[in-house]
C-alpha cells in the first residue's frame, strides 16, 4: 500500500504537507503543548511517517524542526514574518516558492481525527478526477440562519421542526486543501472558487477543528475517550 501511494505521489509529482506555528492567539502553542499522552504535532506527523515520501511539514520553530526528525518527515523552514501574519495568504505560504511540487495537498493540522485512510481516499479522487483542484465539505442536517436571521434552507412556514427532514447544507470542512502550486503562486489564492471540486467528507468527528481553548478541551477529552 505504501508502495502504491509513493508512486502516485511521485509519479504526479504531488506533495502533501501542512504547517503550523506556536503565536495563535486564540489557543497558544495548541500543536505542541500535552494532548493527552501526545502533541496535536505528533499525531499529524506520524499520519505523514506512515504515508511514506513527498511529504513536509513547515515551520519556524526548531521544536517543530525536532518533531519532524523524530518522525522521519521532511522539514521545511517559514520565515518570521510569515508565522506572525494572517494575510495576505501568498506571504503565510512563502515557504512555497522554495519546493518543486506541481501539487499540493494541505492537511489542516489542528484536525487529530482526521484518518490517514480519508487523507489517501481523498487523494485517489482527485488523482481521478484528473488533478483538479478539490477541498472538503461536510453535509449539515439543521435550520440554519443568515445574519439577518432569515432561513436558509427551511421555508419561513415550517410548522413541524424534524431536522430528519430538513434540506442538508454544506460546511466547508476545513480540513483538506488541493491545488496547482504555480495558480497559487500567481495567484494568490489555492483556485477559483466556480471551478473548485467539493468532495464530501462523512464523519463529521474528523473535522473537529482546534482553533480555541474551548475547542482544545473538547478535543482532548474525546480523545482520552475513544
Amino acid at each position: 500500500m505504501e508502495q502504491m501511494i509513493n508512486n502516485t505521489l511521485l509519479k504526479h509529482n504531488i506533495g502533501i504537507f501542512s504547517y503550523g506555528r506556536t503565536q495563535s492567539q486564540r489557543c497558544p502553542n495548541k500543536m505542541l503543548r500535552g494532548f493527552d499522552q501526545t502533541t496535536i504535532a505528533d499525531i499529524l506527523l506520524k499520519k505523514f511517517s506512515e504515508i511514506g515520501g513527498n511529504t513536509f511539514f513547515a515551520g519556524h520553530d526548531q521544536e517543530f524542526k525536532i518533531k519532524c526528525e523524530e518522525h522521519g518527515v521532511d522539514f521545511v523552514q517559514r520565515t518570521l514574518k510569515s508565522v506572525t501574519i494572517d494575510e495576505p495568504q501568498t506571504e503565510c505560504l512563502s515557504f512555497l516558492h522554495d519546493v518543486e511540487y506541481d501539487y499540493l495537498l494541505l492537511v489542516n493540522g489542528c484536525l487529530p481525527f482526521l484518518k490517514q485512510e480519508t487523507i489517501l481516499k481523498f487523494l485517489d479522487d482527485v488523482v481521478d478526477s484528473d488533478l483538479k483542484s478539490a477541498s472538503a465539505v461536510i453535509k449539515r442536517k439543521n435550520y440554519f440562519f443568515d445574519l439577518d436571521k432569515k432561513s436558509l434552507n427551511f421555508p419561513g412556514n415550517l410548522k413541524n421542526l424534524n431536522t430528519k427532514t430538513v434540506e442538508p447544507i454544506y460546511e466547508f470542512a476545513n480540513a483538506l486543501y488541493f491545488f496547482n502550486r504555480d495558480y497559487f503562486l500567481k495567484n494568490g489564492r489555492y483556485w477559483d472558487w466556480e471551478t473548485l471540486r467539493l468532495i464530501d467528507l462523512e464523519n463529521t468527528i474528523e473535522v473537529i477543528d482546534i482553533d480555541t481553548e474551548e475547542d482544545f478541551f473538547i478535543a482532548e477529552s474525546i480523545w482520552k475517550n475513544q
